[in-house]
């Protein structure tokens, strides 16, 4: 039965179409079985034409998509130390277990964990994802800031305008967040909701 699994995967991780749709098809034992090869609880001779960053790209995709299929299966599988893929994957994920572990990576050392929490908290709703945007409007870093401004003006655009207003102000700003800062600011000012991904 993991020969069939196991083919599927393979699939899925050389990107072939409609692979992704057969892993879905595979149900809980298909999510299952990308958990234990991903976490390393079982060993297969994956056949694959992926290499480097295009097959850890193909495992960050299984991996998503076994997830939406066993949220609770993936919380249950989940290690003590979680990667950016893992939280990104959590964002989607409407559960407590979810944000509690959002909340923490938002405070993470590494501010790529923090980024990447920020963002996926966005999904999130309630007072304890609340509570850790705010926190992060404060950050030293300020890409996980400005992270946490765009959660803001998300949900209040008012309120979003007059933070990136003030974070234009900043003068350690990039070249790259500032542009997008205007940019946000130019779909705020003019009542339209910010596009998912800049231009």
């Amino acid at each position: 039965m993991d020969d069939g699994l196991d083919a599927v995967i393979a699939k899925v991780l050389d990107w072939e179409p409609g692979a992704d749709e057969a892993l879905i098809a595979a149900g809980p034992t298909g999510a299952k079985r990308v958990f234990d090869l991903y976490y390393g609880r079982a060993r297969a001779n994956l056949v694959t034409k992926a290499t480097g960053r295009e097959l850890g790209d193909g495992w960050s995709a299984a991996l998503h998509i076994a997830a939406s299929v066993a949220p609770e299966e993936f919380l249950a599988h989940l290690p003590s130390r979680v990667g950016t893929t893992e939280i990104v994957i959590l964002g989607h994920i409407d559960d407590p277990r979810a944000t509690h572990i959002l909340c923490e990576q938002a405070r993470h050392p590494d501010y790529l964990h923090r980024v990447n929490a920020v963002r996926a908290l966005a999904k999130h709703t309630g007072q304890a994802s609340q509570e850790a945007v705010e926190q992060a409007l404060a950050d030293e870093d300020l890409v996980v800031r400005s992270a946490a401004i765009r959660c803001v003006a998300d949900a209040d655009p008012s309120r979003g305008t007059t933070l990136y207003e003030a974070f234009l102000a900043e003068p350690r700003l990039t070249p790259l967040l500032r542009q997008e800062a205007r940019w946000a600011l130019s779909y705020l000012r003019e009542g339209s909701p910010i596009p998912l991904h800049p231009w």
